[in-house]
């Protein structure tokens, strides 16, 4: 089993994501709100470090809060998870497009409905 992440600033691509991955018979995502730490430091410190201060002009303060979808998978749903997130968001490696990985589960316990 395999914990997926994929955290992106495009709103609008986990209802799709969601959507695909379900036609696929993949159940049980979970989506939060998250903030980057660009954001986090310009929100709340009217000294950001330097390194972030010449960048708050890039940020944008209207901008919604990304998104953290997380799904615990078995190995072999990976692939059609990612494959999900591509055919909608396009590639991650293009800029500003999100972030996708994986972290090992040695355990988990699950309630049955």
């Amino acid at each position: 089993m395999q914990l997926l992440i994929y955290i992106t600033n495009h709103e609008d691509t986990i209802r799709p994501i969601m959507e695909k991955i379900a036609a696929n018979g993949i159940k049980g995502a979970t989506v939060v709100d998250c903030e980057g730490m660009l954001k986090s430091l310009n929100e709340d410190s009217v000294d950001a470090p330097a390194i972030f201060g010449g960048l708050r002009q890039f940020v944008n303060p209207g901008q919604a809060k990304n998104k953290m979808m997380f799904i615990l998978l078995k190995d072999e749903q990976i692939q059609t998870v990612v494959d999900a997130i591509h055919g909608v968001a396009g590639s991650l490696q293009k800029p500003n497009t999100g972030i996708v990985f994986t972290v090992p589960v040695t355990r988990w316990e699950v309630t049955k409905a």
